[in-house]
């Protein structure tokens, strides 16, 4: 054996999962269901915040470790949160690479594999199919996505068809358009069925999620629409389109609704800082760039600091989210990008300020609220919310165990209506707003009632609350030497800081020899026996920084 291939292989080896990270009951008896499960596909549904992420991985662990497979693939909707995903692997020492291009192929044998979006795997399936010649696991995250295009379904099947097994993890398992989602097995009514179901039912009961409390407010908005001046509030009855422009009316950031509802909100988080939680933090989701840096500026001027932004076309975006979850600061206005996905445990008030009204969307930013952290006790998230019908309708139905069905005559898309609407924007002027509470959806204490679950029971003389059980070990901050060296500097990380400090090396020589920085590039890979700089491994990137260090100095 060749020193090289020792040291990649000494490299890839997996070592212990750490005793300071048990599982869950559910990811044990999921773990245990995935081992009898025949069939090349599993289905894992379980609500946000119930730990998919490390259950994926204790999946992967195993099967790297007893060799079942040589590679794990993670795809996932976001660059995010497949950096997300490739963080969360280096506290059990698995290197994954995230974001890898298709055009610098497979990645190296000296990394466990790679975390990519499922936009990448659709524009480069022959790359991932050719990477399946190795076994591999796919661990496909929320992959309804797969269904948001039809190539993005077809090839995804093109490029995984092989894998040795395809994990499928969602917590919301169904799809607005009834698409159907590659690799999910449907009865004959064309109702999706998973391998293994843990609810939010179940998660509140475990205290592995928090309960939420929605907040909606009603009041009077007043529009301009085809040439008529219109009035109502959220109790009327209204055409589609007319909903539409009453809900965009409340939103409008010139208004007072939205106004009085980010005061209310603000009250809320301030109340949870000083009750329990100091560094709680409340999110607004807004509706597109424009409206959440108004939101931004009124938040600012309410809550006496500035509010952070973050949008998903911005370059910064996932470092500026993981700064906030990591920080103190109030409020975090997004649009789009932390409706899914995105693990900030501290948002504890959120204010929904978006026109969207389908299902998926709706429970993808509930998700964001009911992650619990290892303190306080008492964890009740409140979210602010317009008391739309619809969007009334959503949250009493938020705890439903819903499978994903494949109807035969799906509805309209409520988006299709908002959109529509607004791009009538010449016939339709928001006038006025103005905010009133209206119901709070907790629950009762009735049994059996619908939102039961969503209870969080006062303390009584005679009945004493229950023990919520603490939030999950594997979320504790206590680590082993190994976790700490993987939060300290993953492999991922450390290769992109290696070759940053390459190229800045790169750039030292070539001025000083006049040499063009390919052909230093070239040279270095020569004589450190890498392919490539980006297929090159640490040591070998190790070595070539050595090298243009001791050029330097001559």
């Amino acid at each position: 054996m060749t020193t090289g291939v020792a040291a990649r292989r000494a490299a890839r080896s997996i070592p212990p999962w750490p005793a300071t990270r048990p599982l869950r009951e559910w990811q044990l008896a999921a773990l245990e269901a995935v081992a009898a499960h025949p069939g090349r596909s599993f289905l894992a549904a379980a609500a946000p915040a119930a730990g998919k992420t490390t259950f994926g991985l204790r999946v992967a662990h195993e099967m790297l470790s007893s060799g079942r497979v040589a590679r794990v693939v993670v795809v996932a909707p976001t660059t995010h949160i497949c950096r997300q995903w490739a963080a969360d692997a280096a506290r059990y020492g698995i290197d994954l690479e995230p974001n890898r291009p298709n055009s610098e192929g497979l990645e190296p044998a000296d990394r466990h594999g790679v975390a990519v979006t499922y936009q990448t795997v659709a524009a480069g399936p022959g790359v991932h199919r050719r990477g399946c010649r190795r076994p591999t696991l796919l661990i496909a995250d929320e992959p309804h996505h797969m269904g948001e295009h039809a190539a993005w379904g077809a090839r995804s099947r093109e490029a995984f068809d092989g894998a040795v097994l395809r994990l499928l993890l969602s917590g919301t398992p169904f799809r607005s358009d009834s698409s159907a989602i590659p690799w999910v097995t449907y009865d004959e009514d064309g109702v999706s069925r998973a391998d293994f179901t843990y609810g939010y039912t179940d998660a509140l009961l475990d205290g592995v999620c928090r309960p939420i409390t929605f907040q909606f407010y009603d009041g009077d908005m007043e529009w301009v629409s085809g040439g008529r001046r219109r009035s109502a509030s959220f109790d009327v009855v209204l055409p589609a389109q007319e909903a539409a422009r009453r809900l965009r009316t409340a939103l409008d950031p010139d208004g007072e609704w939205l106004a009085d509802v980010l005061r209310a909100a603000d009250e809320r988080l301030s109340a949870v800082r000083a009750a329990s939680h100091p560094d709680a933090g409340g999110l607004v989701v807004a509706s597109d760039k424009e409206h959440a840096g108004k939101i931004a500026a009124k938040l600012g001027a309410i809550a006496g600091e500035p509010a952070e932004i973050v949008t998903s076309d911005e370059p910064d975006s996932s470092a500026r989210i993981a700064a906030f979850s990591k920080g103190s600061r109030r409020w975090l206005v997004s649009v789009l990008m932390v409706s899914e996905g995105v693990d900030i445990p501290r948002l504890r008030v959120g204010v929904y300020a978006t026109a969207a009204r389908t299902e998926l969307f709706f429970r993808q930013v509930i998700g964001r609220f009911v992650r619990r952290t290892p303190a306080p006790r008492a964890q009740m998230s409140y979210l602010f919310l317009p008391a739309d019908p619809r969007l009334k309708e959503l949250a009493a139905r938020v705890e439903e165990e819903r499978n994903h069905a494949l109807e035969q005559k799906p509805e309209p898309d409520e988006r299709e209506a908002v959109e529509r609407a607004a791009s009538e924007g010449e016939r339709f002027a928001a006038l006025s707003s103005s905010a009133r509470p209206d119901d709070v959806i907790t629950s009762s204490m009735r049994p059996g009632d619908a939102l039961q679950l969503f209870y969080d029971p006062p303390p009584t003389a005679t009945a004493p609350p229950p023990q919520v059980a603490p939030a999950a070990p594997q979320a504790s901050h206590a680590a082993s030497e190994l976790d700490r060296a993987a939060e300290a500097e993953p492999g991922y990380a450390r290769r992109e800081r290696l070759r940053e400090e390459r190229s800045r090396l790169v750039g030292l020589v070539s001025r000083k020899t006049g040499e063009p920085h390919r052909s230093i590039h070239a040279r270095m890979n020569r004589l450190t026996g890498a392919r490539s700089v980006a297929s090159a491994t640490i040591a070998q990137l190790e070595r070539a920084n050595e090298l243009l260090l001791a050029e330097l100095r001559r």
